[in-house]
């Protein structure tokens, strides 16, 4: 079958023409069908259009998650322009630094008073908060947005202390929400929580698939937190489909091992990602009665899922029908393992490779190179940046690109990825990628820090990062006031869980160690 290029924004017209008394977006504000839906967005796309914006601008969208979330992005693509995703709650000067460097001058801006903030900006930006009403006169039929053109931007943890802003184009974007699509069976009669945060590529994962193929979006309300919680909240919806970071739902699955009960009737599959699952949760899960489960594993910059590796429950251990605990098959009493990554999605290349840029051999160790239409066009703006991570792929044809994942993995002979570690400092914070350079940066801001090394360490199962920080001479630093700083300046991802505040920090010649722990070991 050839894949589908048709751009996603032009696929969700389509829906709203199909079915367009069907429910789009179900909310805490409310519900919209797809005609009200279609309708907004063409009120927002009226009013970027006339403003000034079109193909390659980025669009800033403040808003809450929820209808105004859904109706901000599609309006920035029916305008032809290309959503810039960031938390709104995040505070102001990191919300104008990711201005600046996307070098948006439209905006759609609700909600959180840092992001209402930014109309106070000067130089003729756009700041539109009209996502609701009747449709005005300037409104806009959909753009003809074309495959290679700018779908949106979405910032990283970026290795040099400033964050990184991905561009993904959207013939990209078409493929992935095809190939997901049609892996998890979605229908008109699907209802998809939408979990993820509006600044996470999730949000658009768990979306976009959902409104190509005509269901509900359910987002949840932004005060549920713990999964006791979400069960009763997912029975209500009649929520079909969840997509949720590794660590929510691996406590989802301790917490029914220690108080068994009856999951939500309409539930029939999860996706999990964000870290590496283990096969312990996936054996609690199953004997707690719990639907199939799918691991993804991508980047941003493989514009978000680029391998699955789905599961399903299997025959007790030691039962005459058992095999022992084979990949696609959990049972209660297997070894606790690391989820494999899987196996690509539809027109994913993916490359295990050497020192020498050459192809490991089965089970032999190497770095993960990712490539093919799933790829993002580059860091926007930035392009020795782009030139570094995105090289040439010597196994394509003449102008082809792979990208360097630092993700260290081994390919068995049946083709399944498994992940092994980082060739860097990255880490993951809470499903977030954070590389150690950045919350060093964010740190030594403050005027009375001469010197910072972060390090991530373990913390009951899972990673925080600790910044090991020098006092100028004839300062003082209070620890705890330093975090309260640089909360107020960058996302709560890139603040330190601890800051320990040291004389000096003494080094090693060979590696950057502070009082003996080498950096970024985990």
């Amino acid at each position: 079958m050839t894949p589908d290029d048709t751009p996603v924004p032009l696929r969700i017209a389509r829906q709203a023409a199909r079915t367009p008394d069907a429910t789009a977006v179900s909310a805490p504000g409310g519900e919209l069908t797809y005609r009200t839906f279609d309708r907004r967005a063409r009120a927002v796309a009226g009013e970027l259009r006339a403003a000034g914006a079109g193909p390659e601008d980025t669009v800033l969208v403040g808003t809450d998650r929820g209808a105004d979330w859904a109706v901000a992005v599609l309006g920035a693509w029916y305008a032809g322009a290309a959503p810039l995703l960031v938390d709104p709650a995040a505070p102001e000067e990191r919300l104008r630094t990711l201005l600046d460097a996307a070098g948006t001058r439209y905006a759609v801006v609700t909600g959180h008073p840092a992001a209402a903030a930014l109309r106070r900006r000067s130089g003729g930006e756009l700041f539109w908060a009209g996502t609701r009403g009747d449709l005005p006169d300037a409104a806009a039929e959909p753009a003809a947005v074309a495959p290679g053109s700018l779908a949106y931007v979405l910032f990283t943890s970026g290795s040099t202390g400033r964050p990184k802003p991905v561009a993904v184009g959207h013939a990209g974007l078409a493929r992935q929400t095809g190939a997901l699509a049609a892996r998890y069976g979605l229908t008109a009669a699907d209802r998809v929580l939408q979990f993820a945060a509006p600044a996470f590529d999730v949000s658009l994962e768990e979306a976009l698939p959902t409104w190509c193929t005509g269901g509900t979006a359910v987002f949840v309300d932004d005060n549920l937190a713990p999964p006791a919680e979400l069960e009763p909240f997912l029975a209500r919806r009649h929520v079909t489909l969840v997509n949720l970071p590794t660590p929510y739902w691996a406590q989802w699955a301790k917490d029914l091992a220690r108080s068994p009960r009856p999951l939500p009737p309409a539930l029939r599959h999860v996706v999990i990602g964000s870290d590496a699952g283990r096969t312990a949760d996936l054996d609690r899960w199953y004997a707690a009665g719990g639907p199939p489960v799918t691991s993804a594993y991508g980047l941003t910059e493989s514009t978000i899922t680029a391998t699955c590796h789905e599961t399903r429950p299997g025959p007790p251990a030691g039962s005459a029908d058992s095999t022992g605990p084979a990949d696609s098959a959990h049972s209660a009493g297997s070894s606790d393992e690391v989820i494999p990554l899987g196996l690509p999605l539809e027109g994913v290349r993916a490359y295990v490779l050497d020192g020498a840029m050459e192809p490991a051999a089965d089970d032999e160790a190497g770095e993960l190179y990712l490539a093919g239409p799933c790829l993002a066009r580059g860091y926007h703006g930035r392009p020795a940046l782009t030139a570094e991570r995105f090289v040439a792929d010597p196994f394509a044809a003449p102008g082809e690109r792979m990208y360097r994942t630092g993700d260290r993995v081994r390919r068995a002979s049946d083709g399944t990825l498994r992940f092994l570690g980082r060739t860097d400092d990255q880490v993951k914070i809470r499903g977030h990628r954070v590389e150690l350079k950045e919350v060093e940066t964010a740190v030594a801001a403050h005027p009375d820090v001469v010197d910072v090394v972060a390090r991530a360490v373990p913390h009951r199962g899972e990673p925080r990062v600790v910044a090991y920080v020098a006092a100028a001479p004839g300062r003082t630093l209070d620890g705890e006031a330093l975090r309260r700083h640089v909360a107020a300046r960058v996302p709560g991802h890139l603040v330190p869980a601890r800051t320990c505040v040291l004389p000096a920090l003494p080094r090693t010649p060979g590696r950057d160690e502070v009082a003996g722990h080498p950096r970024g070991h985990v």
